[in-house]
């Protein structure tokens, strides 16, 4: 039986228009108003000079994304792709964030999970798993990949491999032991006092940051004592 979203099989993203178009549209909804009201195909095309035939294409994978609503040849943003559209403007960094929380149980992650528990893949071949049993060109398993290194969902090294970020490889161990908490308070002064900067940084840095942040907490945490060895 073909697994489902909404009613209707797995879709990935169309090969018509590149990841950071397809974000351009989910831009476009919100500039046109589509936070209140439904937009037409018409209106996006005209706004971002392409055919009704790409936006309907695109509009696809959005609306299995929840971050637009359908209607008769028209879309409006849900709550979470307006939200994504609206940090898009003023903070692209935490615009990513978003994302990767809004999509942490889809089911592309869940596949790619499945797959990179092990160990990094080539681009190529972890698209050509998210594309396996679907409809639809080898682009378009690229594409999703594009859309998850976007959302932190995936990391891309400079070999073109890709593999499960640090903080969501998933780790048997640590999920039956129970953490005491990190005494995060000490770092509210440094946090706080730098806030502005930190939000203004490009994404790279803002990346790195928050990766040597979880770093020094890692450390803080107080360790599970060894196991003896008989």
């Amino acid at each position: 039986m073909t697994a489902t979203v909404l009613g209707q099989p797995w879709m990935l993203p169309t090969e018509r228009l590149i990841p950071g178009r397809q974000l351009e549209l989910v831009d476009a909804v919100l500039a046109l108003g589509g936070d209140s009201r439904a937009v037409s195909a018409a209106e996006i095309g005209a706004r971002l000079r392409l055919s009704r035939k790409s936006v309907s294409g695109a509009a696809g994978f959005l609306v299995q994304a929840r971050l637009l609503e359908p209607g008769r040849g028209a879309w409006s943003l849900t709550e979470q792709g307006a939200t994504l559209a609206r940090l898009r403007v003023t903070d692209s960094a935490r615009a990513r964030l978003h994302l990767r929380d809004h999509w942490r149980d889809s089911w592309f992650r869940q596949r790619a999970c499945q797959h990179l528990g092990e160990g990094p893949l080539e681009e190529s071949e972890l698209a050509d798993i998210l594309r396996a049993g679907l409809q639809g060109q080898a682009e378009r398993g690229l594409f999703m990949v594009e859309w998850m290194v976007y959302a932190l969902l995936l990391e891309r090294d400079e070999e073109g491999k890709v593999r499960l970020p640090a903080d969501q490889t998933p780790s048997p161990a640590a999920d039956k032991m129970e953490q005491p908490a990190t005494p995060l308070g000490i770092f509210d002064p440094l946090l706080t006092s730098t806030a502005a900067e930190i939000s203004a940084l490009p994404d790279d840095k803002f990346i790195a940051l928050m990766g040597a942040y979880r770093t020094i907490f890692t450390a803080l945490a107080p360790q599970a004592p060894r196991q003896r060895s008989s």
